[in-house]
């Protein structure tokens, strides 16, 4: 069924000048509905506020300390009326005119779709290991997809990586109805509220669409470290939710991350680089074969073992900050 208004929600936190890229694509867009946008910044000190306000874009300043990435997002939803709700990140490039409209057409034909989330396509400049992990994940998936529990079936007798799969949800471009929002609002979480809202709407009976025809331009290149403090918070978050234990020991996170330089390796070589950017580019990759196979370890055994002590503890406030 159309939805008689679409209201988009969108945190922000010194995103220029990409955001402005971003604010375009989204204002561009061509639909058969209207829609509104929504922005809550946290504290920016960049432009991207002052952006906001030359595009008379409807908006609320908070504080750092008050962000938090499920409460956030259901203030700012609260805030709004349309009846089909999409959140989005400030660095997600709607690919075309069309992003939104075929978003929202996963609620025409199926009556008990909760959800639905975009592709993702990486930036042009986006590494060669990054581009190959995201098309990997279900946001990088060409066929359009429809998860949902079988009649009889519960996520207690599927694998946790088949939990994870079925469970699949991104609102670096997503969407969901009001009504089940209100059922189901985001959950508080430091990481993954995402994913967490679909194993709640999943568990109902309710059913995610991903619909590859809406696509967004989302990637990031901000450096090892930074990589690896995303997959320590995501893997603390997989097998707390889904049981997901990718790297059970510290034998297999040494042993997985030669591997994986060794696939980064020959992915390197086949760019055929110049001799000094193909010694640039294995130093990167070695520093992120280890860093996010050791993230793997440590964030699924921060919730493993319960609160982290001694080195692991130390470990915990660098990637968190607390």
């Amino acid at each position: 069924m159309r939805p008689r208004k679409v209201s988009i929600v969108l945190p922000t936190h010194n995103g220029m000048p990409l955001f402005s890229r971003v604010l375009d694509g989204i204002l561009a867009q061509r639909c058969s509905f209207p829609f509104e946008l929504y922005c809550v910044d946290t504290a920016s000190a960049d432009g991207t506020w002052e952006e906001l306000e030359r595009r008379n874009v409807r908006r609320k300043r908070i504080a750092k300390s008050e962000f938090d990435h499920g409460r956030t997002r259901n203030q700012a939803i609260s805030e709004t009326d349309g009846d089909v709700i999409v959140c989005m990140v400030q660095d997600a490039t709607p690919a075309d005119e069309h992003w939104l409209e075929a978003l929202v057409s996963a609620y025409d034909a199926i009556d008990d779709v909760a959800g639905a989330y975009s592709r993702q396509v990486p930036y042009p400049d986006c590494s060669p290991f990054l581009k190959h992990r995201l098309e990997r994940w279900a946001a990088g998936r060409t066929e359009r997809q429809i998860q949902r529990l079988a009649p009889g079936e519960s996520l207690a007798q599927l694998e946790p990586m088949q939990r994870l799969f079925r469970c699949a949800f991104d609102d670096v471009a997503s969407s969901m109805r009001r009504e089940v929002w209100r059922r189901f609002p985001l959950p508080s979480r430091r990481f993954g509220e995402d994913v967490a809202w679909a194993k709640s709407v999943i568990e109902a009976g309710l059913a995610l669409v991903f619909e590859p025809r809406s696509t967004v331009i989302h990637s990031h290149d901000d450096g090892a470290w930074a990589e690896a403090k995303r997959i320590y918070l995501d893997h603390a978050n997989l097998h707390d939710l889904f049981g997901v234990l990718t790297v059970p020991t510290f034998a297999d996170a040494r042993r997985n991350s030669r591997a994986q330089f060794g696939v980064y390796r020959a992915q390197v070589d086949a760019l055929d680089l110049p001799p000094r950017e193909r010694d640039a580019q294995l130093r990167f990759a070695r520093r992120l074969a280890y860093g996010e196979t050791f993230a793997q370890w440590l964030g699924a055994r921060s919730v493993r073992k319960g609160p982290p002590r001694g080195i692991f503890r130390w470990i915990e406030h660098l990637v968190t900050g607390k």
